[in-house]
């Protein structure tokens, strides 16, 4: 995720969020198809209002591979948004809900993990998410070049 699609995501929400608030998250993805910007309209969307998470989850599950990418991505950019400005409890329910969504496989839980820099796996443990992404503080780094006890705290 750069930087540029937080900045982005910001400056998103003031320019759209009022026009996309108003629709379903179902009318926001039949505006906007296949098209790139609905990675910003979903972003800003959900970074005002995390509850509409589930529903974009919802509405792009049976949607084209192409829409679920986009649906993704904008899930993160609004996750890395709230990151951004301390907002740990949204951007942790983003991620929890983005692991349940899919009730078929897909792109929605791949493309929010590339768009945040974290394993798909990573993502769906409690540990990861009760610090919002990057390395739980229990994971132990292996020292694979001798010495000492093997094992050093990270």
């Amino acid at each position: 995720m750069s930087i540029r699609l937080v900045i982005s995501s910001a400056m998103g929400v003031a320019l759209f969020s009022g026009f996309v608030h108003a629709q379903s998250a179902e009318a926001v993805l039949a505006s906007y198809d296949q098209d790139p910007a609905l990675t910003i309209a979903v972003s800003d969307t959900v970074a005002a209002d995390q509850r509409e998470t589930e529903s974009f989850c919802r509405a792009a599950d049976d949607a084209a591979e192409q829409v679920q990418v986009y649906v993704g991505a904008g899930l993160a950019g609004a996750h890395q948004y709230l990151v951004s400005v301390n907002d740990a409890a949204g951007a942790s329910g983003i991620a929890s809900i983005v692991c349940n969504c899919e009730r078929t496989p897909g792109q929605i839980l791949s493309s929010f993990a590339s768009g945040i820099g974290a394993l798909e796996g990573d993502i769906c443990s409690s540990a990861w998410r009760g610090g919002i992404g990057g390395s739980s503080p229990a994971v132990f780094l292996i020292n694979v070049e001798g010495g000492g006890n093997g094992v050093s705290r990270n």
